[in-house]
């Protein structure tokens, strides 16, 4: 069955990365969930971690659980209570698309996006001046957050471990097959993501692996604000962030050559304006005087040498509508005090 428009999508039964232009729930007709394929980690390379071999090999393993030939715990991967049925229920969507698309007008003007559900689910928590909570800001976090990386032409089969990562300080090795993760099965890096999506936001995740003929159970340990170390950059839905705190700022990290240029040091933050909007609420930057190769090296008192993403997830998290923020922009080696606001 193939879905095309998320307008009136069963939200306690479809939950998967709505940033994603391809995902895939493998159910039985009893809507049991036996995995998920889909993944993505920028805007350039969308298919990098997905290829016709990976998807395969999934296949064959949702067919050996389903035709009983693998023994399995499914309930870890069921999708989550929802407070909304559909799209349509949530309160800043309410009202403004229709049941059905209108193939013969506009079709694009009246399709709920799957992006707009995670959009208004944040807002939910902004517009009542609550902290969005981290698995919204940074949901179904890459494999890269804990240091793996995945070989896309296998079922979940480590081809990568970052030295010093948490996935290394566990033991993980290149070759290690990902059998399971908290005790679900793993028949894909979306898998792995779903497992890291629902995972505690402090603690440890037990792995098991096959390596060689040998069956070994790892430990991944998480840290605190482990989610902040993913990249929300590539997301569509990282647009309303930056238009909530930056005044539609696009950051990207300063170069070594540029903090030299500018005397900053290594562990200081330095975000450099890639660009910035003209219009709207996306304006306000513009309108408070920012300018494009700024570098930003200070935001509501914090220096530390944060990641774009990490700003948002910041702004996400410890600010709220109507607040005034201090800004500190270097202008060819000249510091400039500005003021952004915070926007709804």
């Amino acid at each position: 069955m193939r879905l095309v428009k998320a307008n009136e999508l069963n939200l306690a039964q479809f939950q998967f990365d709505y940033d994603l232009t391809f995902a895939v729930l493998f159910m039985n007709t009893d809507r049991t969930i036996y995995g998920r394929y889909g993944t993505r980690s920028s805007v350039e390379d969308a298919e990098k971690h997905m290829s016709m071999q990976g998807l395969a090999a999934t296949m064959r393993g949702v067919l050996e659980i389903h035709e009983g030939d693998l023994e399995v715990d499914l309930s870890g991967k069921q999708s989550l209570e929802t407070d909304y049925r559909t799209p349509n229920d949530l309160p800043s969507l309410a009202g403004k698309f229709k049941s059905d698309l209108d193939y013969q007008g506009a079709v694009a003007k009246n399709c709920l996006h799957c992006h707009q559900i995670q959009d208004a689910q944040r807002e939910i928590y902004r517009a009542s001046g609550q902290p969005i909570p981290d698995r919204l800001l940074f949901p179904h976090p890459h494999p890269s957050v804990i240091g793996l990386v995945i070989n896309p032409d296998t079922k979940a089969t480590v081809q990568k471990v970052v030295p010093a990562s948490p996935a290394d300080r566990a033991g993980l090795r290149p070759g290690d097959k990902i059998l399971s993760i908290d005790n679900q099965p793993i028949l894909s890096i979306a898998d792995i993501q779903w497992a890291l999506h629902t995972a505690p936001d402090r603690g440890a995740l037990e792995v098991e692996i096959s390596r060689g003929d040998r069956q070994i159970s790892k430990k991944v340990r998480l840290g605190k604000d482990w989610r902040f170390y993913g990249d929300l950059t590539w997301r569509v839905t990282s647009w309303p962030l930056r238009r909530m705190g930056t005044g539609g700022i696009v950051f990207r990290p300063a170069t070594d050559q540029q903090r030299k240029a500018n005397g900053i040091p290594e562990d200081v933050m330095a975000l450099r304006v890639h660009s910035l909007g003209k219009y709207g609420p996306h304006g306000a930057a513009t309108r408070a005087g920012v300018k494009k190769d700024d570098i930003m090296t200070r935001y509501d008192g914090h220096a530390e040498n944060w990641t774009p993403s990490q700003l948002l997830g910041y702004i996400g998290k410890f600010t709220r509508t109507g607040q005034k923020i201090q800004v500190t922009m270097l202008r060819k080696g000249q510091p400039k005090q500005l003021t952004l606001p915070i926007q709804k």
